[in-house]
């Protein structure tokens, strides 16, 4: 089957690694793994993340166990959570009731040996309904950034003949702060003909203004009153 996505797994056991780069291959998944170093620190796991090109994140709960990492996998998932709070990531682990206490949102936990309960890589219910969850979740953010994508490139274009209304020139700012917000590391990568600098600075001018405007008038509303 043709790749469709790439998916990033953490776990300090590279033979993890291979083996669910094999499994999940069949259903047209790339997986990749990183280097883990004895001691290293999250901050330096993490760069390699945000530098990877992945759809998804997996993560193994007991990173701790092979006396490598001084962090377990709920450690990664709010990380990953706070800089890039809508990517898709999952715990992925056979420790899922040791999962459970630790991790924030448990409906992101998946047991390894209930996905896949056997080696010979037969697809069965489990692993489909896993699969689903991974082809779903990529979809479902990729279609909400180029949603977002759309309405700046739609509005901004509108801009250049006709002067946007009061609900555009908001719509276009929550929309562009919306689609940054995605990842906190860097800005999103926007084609440079979606994002317009000079547009932005000119249209939240005209919001700052137009805020102005309408406390000036609260301001007048009081004076009055108390006149």
């Amino acid at each position: 089957m043709d790749v469709r996505y790439k998916i990033g797994y953490i776990d300090e056991d590279v033979n993890q690694v291979k083996l669910y780069r094999r499994k999940l291959k069949t259903f047209g998944f790339d997986v990749i793994g990183y280097e883990i170093t004895k001691g290293m620190l999250l901050q330096d796991l993490m760069e390699q993340v945000y530098s990877s090109d992945i759809d998804l994140l997996m993560i193994d709960f007991r990173l701790k166990e092979g006396n490598i990492l001084a962090f377990n996998g709920d450690e990664v998932e709010r990380e990953i959570y706070d800089k890039k709070p809508q990517f898709p990531h999952i715990i992925f682990t056979n420790k899922s009731d040791q999962a459970k206490p630790d991790v924030d949102d448990p409906k992101i936990i998946f047991d390894k040996e209930i996905v896949f309960p056997s080696d010979d890589g037969d697809e069965n219910i489990q692993t489909k309904d896993f699969i689903d969850v991974l082809t779903k979740s990529i979809m479902q953010y990729k279609n909400h950034i180029e949603k977002r994508k759309k309405t700046i490139s739609e509005l901004l274009e509108k801009e250049k003949t006709d002067e946007l209304s009061t609900d555009e020139k908001n719509l276009l700012l929550s929309t562009q702060r919306d689609l940054l917000s995605l990842d906190k590391m860097r800005m999103l990568e926007v084609p440079e003909n979606l994002t317009s600098i000079n547009d932005l600075d000119k249209i939240s001018k005209a919001r700052q203004d137009a805020e102005a405007f309408i406390n000036s008038l609260l301001e007048n509303k009081d004076d009055e009153s108390k006149g």
